[in-house]
């Protein structure tokens, strides 16, 4: 009896994250210039910076899930 093991997807997330998380600052980097973008990050509001480095954050998270579970299917009987 052959038992399917579902790929991992939480590798693919976390490059899902990456991406998106680091589209923001990019744009914002482009547009605004490098001293408004730094003060995007310094200033006391929640803004769309602050929130990508959470999102990258996430990102890390799901890729360490990634690893985990890879390492807990090769040892699957």
């Amino acid at each position: 009896m052959k038992i399917s093991i579902p790929k991992n997807v939480f590798s693919a997330f976390a490059v899902l994250f990456f991406i998106s998380a680091a589209i923001i600052p990019i744009q914002n980097l482009i547009v605004w210039g490098p001293d408004f973008v730094i003060g995007f990050y310094i200033t006391p509001e929640i803004t769309a910076e602050k929130i990508s480095i959470g999102v990258i954050g996430l990102g890390f998270f799901m890729l360490y899930l990634a690893y985990k579970k890879r390492d807990s299917l090769a040892n699957y009987p």
